[in-house]
């Protein structure tokens, strides 16, 4: 791979489309954090009392002192001649000033609803779930087959169901279960954008594999930014809805240019297509066949007597055999709880984060931006001396004093509260970017999606947890939540000593004879 080119012109024009399916997996991701916001909202006047109250914000004096008077805000409630009468979500007024007209609006998820509004994002967090049974699959079929076996049926019924929504007459449950659909679909570039991931690894060697596992984690934050944009000039949770299947539609032409990954090719001894594919990418690189055709037919040499017949039995028993060997069983369970506890962290302070009286737009923005710059400085540690285990243990133990001091300095000192979430969001994003690279180089070629998949699907529950752990858990005890997180990271850093070092590792399965 070195001598035809490890991260030359081949590498750069597939890295474009590749890192789409990291863009768009940004955007599926924080669809629901625009489409289905809460605004403010309030009880309509009685016509009685304020003929065509129909705007959220006072139009003059008077207007302002009946909503004072006849409205509860707080509680939600109307007063009607000094009785108090439950009016809820039939007769609301919302305010669109900040997210326009959101599907919260459109089917009153509030109140007695408003447990139904987080169902969309749990329906797309559940596609991801899928991640272990796809990336099994793609160890046996391989990644291009499976990223087009995936995109193309989840495209279509996202373009089906917005067709439906926009177009045919609906009652509101009908249109939550389809936009449950939608969703469920929309979800599954989060475990395309796991076989892509790795795909890119796989495109070139040890010298450059952080350095391109990290232009994916900095194409996921141009995602970020790309939904806020959609979002701030939509307004309209349909037509923001359709701003993003239209830019997930535009990677479709590519699929039929997609390389497959050599080392694939490589673990299933297809060595026919592995040298076609090589070729292909020497004469991109502008590399002479000279430069490598010898040492491969050295390499085919050494490996001819090992080919044996491949069978889907033959697959499966390999696949397990290397699954239930102890110490791949142990690093195995080791990396999953890492992924559900380093997610876990990264949702719960970006979750603080929105919390601050700040526009969401510019908030998602600044966010970006502040993952950018922690994936470019997780790049350039990886590459040092520290290596990956090594700049794991350095990030995740500043995050773990950023989990310490942010509830410490909110009650004194808000203003360095948020100052200590910003880094702690610096430091949790470079500690995700460097365990995703991490993760994958520590098993072989033939289970390498499936190890990968396990990893993402336990990180869907990290996901999930925090939203809910923030609904059922009062405001005066959310402290605690961060100590227990900061004691859960000190066992998940000490639980990863025994992972080895990948920096110099090869991605192939010669390191793996003796299982």
């Amino acid at each position: 791979m070195k001598k035809c080119g490890d991260f030359h012109r081949f590498q750069f024009v597939h890295y474009i489309f590749l890192n789409l399916f990291s863009i768009y997996a940004s955007i599926v991701a924080f669809y629901y954090v625009f489409a289905a916001a809460e605004p403010d909202h309030r009880c309509r006047l009685l016509d009685n009392i304020w003929l065509n109250d129909n705007q959220y914000y006072p139009i003059n004096r008077t207007h302002e002192i009946y909503i004072r008077k006849y409205l509860d805000k707080n509680c939600f409630r109307r007063f009607v001649d000094n009785q108090i009468r439950q009016t809820c979500a039939n007769d609301t007024i919302y305010d669109r000033s900040i997210f326009g007209y959101t599907f919260t609006e459109e089917a009153n998820l509030i109140c007695e609803n408003k447990s139904r509004k987080s169902w969309l994002a749990t329906a797309t967090q559940c596609a991801g779930f899928l991640s272990i049974i796809i990336g099994t699959l793609a160890d046996k079929y391989g990644r291009k087959r499976l990223i087009i076996l995936l995109t193309i049926p989840s495209f279509c019924i996202c373009f089906l169901t917005q067709i439906i929504l926009q177009w045919i007459p609906l009652t509101v449950d009908s249109k939550f279960f389809i936009l449950l659909l939608n969703q469920f679909a929309s979800g599954l570039f989060i475990p395309i954008y796991m076989i892509a991931f790795i795909l890119i690894l796989e495109l070139t060697t040890i010298s450059h594999r952080s350095s391109a596992g990290n232009l994916a984690f900095i194409a996921y934050t141009i995602g970020e930014i790309l939904i806020a944009i959609f979002a701030y000039f939509t307004r309209d949770w349909l037509k923001f809805k359709w701003t993003n299947t239209i830019a997930i539609g535009l990677v479709l032409p590519y699929l039929y240019f997609m390389p497959e990954s050599p080392m694939y090719f490589y673990a299933k001894k297809d060595y026919v297509r592995l040298e076609e594919l090589l070729k292909r990418i020497a004469k991109m690189n502008r590399k002479n066949e000279t430069n490598w055709y010898e040492s491969y037919q050295d390499l085919i040499h050494q490996q001819t007597n090992q080919i044996t017949p491949k069978t889907n039995s033959d697959f499966h028993r390999h696949q397990l055999k290397l699954l239930c060997h102890p110490k791949i069983f142990i690093q195995l369970i080791v990396s999953a709880s890492i992924g559900f506890h380093v997610l876990l962290f990264y949702i719960q302070i970006s979750y603080g984060l929105t919390m601050l009286n700040m526009s969401p737009y510019l908030l998602i923005i600044i966010g970006a931006i502040v993952e950018s710059l922690s994936y470019l400085v997780s790049s350039c540690l990886i590459s040092t001396r520290f290596g990956r285990k090594g700049s794991f243990i350095i990030m995740m133990s500043l995050t773990i004093i950023c989990l310490i001091l942010i509830p410490t300095m909110k009650q004194s000192h808000s203003t360095i509260s948020i100052l200590f979430a910003q880094i702690g969001k610096f430091t949790i994003s470079a500690t995700t970017g460097i365990i995703c690279i991490f993760v994958p180089e520590i098993f072989p070629t033939s289970i390498r999606t499936t190890t990968n998949g396990l990893f993402f699907s336990f990180s869907r529950f990290g996901v999930i947890l925090v939203p809910i752990l923030h609904t059922l858990i009062p405001d005066e005890y959310s402290t605690y939540t961060f100590y227990c997180s900061a004691l859960l990271g000190v066992l998940i850093l000490l639980s990863s000593l025994i992972l080895p070092e990948t920096k110099s590792k090869c991605l192939d399965d010669t390191h793996i004879t003796d299982v």
